[in-house]
């Protein structure tokens, strides 16, 4: 009889708590826009672990299609690198990858939610994501009805 219980309580307990933590889940967003000559292709991939933000890293592709700012190339890329410095540290970092045949300046930045410097973070725009509260149903939600398309992985 008391094995009985015991397993009663088991399944009992297995289908009150779950089968523990959720798994680590991505949920993966694109927007493409195509202005004066620059195509932009921006894609977020955020993990999830327990509806918690816990890893992000954001891609900005940069395509020049105009054949003026293709002639002022090197400039373009000067102005950009000045906006963007290459870093690694502090839970952060942006990585810079250029293909000057193609006319492509591409961004990477990555961010471990949970170790990131908050100092850095904020210098990339990002203070507050720690505390932020979405989850990735309602990341989701909000980023489609600003005209992303999402896919969770």
């Amino acid at each position: 009889m008391k094995k009985m219980q015991l397993i009663f309580l088991t399944i009992f307990l297995v289908l009150i708590t779950g089968c523990g933590a959720k798994p680590a889940q991505k949920l993966v967003c694109k927007t493409t826009e195509t202005e004066e000559g620059v195509s932009i292709e921006q894609v977020i991939s955020m993990t999830y672990e327990n509806d918690k933000l816990k890893h992000m890293t954001m891609y900005v592709n940069t395509t020049i299609t105009d054949a003026t700012i293709k002639e002022n190339w090197e400039q373009y890329k000067k102005v950009m690198d000045e906006d963007n410095k290459e870093f690694t540290g502090d839970g952060v970092s942006l990585k810079i990858v250029v293909d000057d045949q193609n006319y492509k300046y591409n961004t990477i930045l990555d961010i471990d939610v949970l170790n990131a410097n908050d100092e850095v973070l904020k210098e990339y725009g990002f203070d507050g994501i720690k505390e932020d509260k979405s989850t990735l149903k309602s990341s989701k939600e909000s980023a489609e009805s600003d005209g992303a398309i999402c896919e969770i992985e």
